[in-house]
């Protein structure tokens, strides 16, 4: 491929790079049909639900603003939470067969039966925090989901907590762009100032004496 060819595409790759790096700068912007948020305590070593939707997208997510007493995880799954309930309850029922129904409720929210669902059902995962006091984090799935989020609390005290969840929507979710842009402008630099050095070269008249 000659220089030419390969100046003009490194040029082609530097404006996507920066036209992606442009749309990846456009903040998400709130729906306005949806917002869920208030103050409660998560008991020890058990998860809480905080809401439940029929459907998330790659460019319509969630905005989840978590500020807690202690550290805990965030689960955003790609299941019902009726759905959940129902497996988990199931689950304690299989291995605690003497439990009686007052209690069914309650143990069914422990981390051991979460961590038990997770690691038969991993690909409902779509997005999950490490552990924080903190959190406010953009969630976009990679296909149309369902989506349940929860809290979890490994600790061995309750944890006091404020939420707020919001439906946003985006162009191109930052997370998937930056990269990209971040990649083809480099690779169209590259290709790009060669051509431009070796055309000044030609183009430099030859003096004699």
């Amino acid at each position: 491929m000659s220089w030419i060819s390969l100046g003009r595409l490194g040029t082609v790759l530097l404006m996507i790079g920066l036209a992606l790096g442009l749309v990846s700068l456009i903040p998400p912007a709130p729906m306005g049909g949806f917002s869920s948020g208030g103050t409660q305590d998560a008991p020890q070593e058990k998860y809480t639900n905080l809401y439940t939707t029929s459907t998330i997208t790659p460019q319509t997510g969630l905005l989840i603003n978590v500020n807690a007493s202690d550290e805990l995880y965030a689960y955003v799954l790609n299941v019902f939470e009726s759905d959940l309930q129902d497996w988990s309850t199931s689950w304690v029922r299989e291995h605690f067969p003497n439990i009686n129904e007052t209690m069914l409720w309650w143990e069914s929210r422990n981390l051991t039966v979460l961590d038990a669902f997770l690691e038969s059902h991993s690909d409902a995962v779509v997005w999950k925090s490490d552990l924080f006091t903190r959190l406010s984090q953009e969630v976009f799935p990679t296909k149309v989901s369902n989506a349940t989020v929860l809290v979890a609390n490994p600790s061995h005290d309750s944890v006091r907590f404020e939420y707020e969840i919001k439906s946003i929507t985006s162009l191109a979710p930052r997370e998937r762009t930056l990269l990209p842009a971040e990649l083809l402008t480099v690779i169209g630099i590259a290709l790009t100032i060669p051509w431009i050095f070796f055309t000044r070269i030609r183009k430099t008249p030859s003096w004699s004496e």
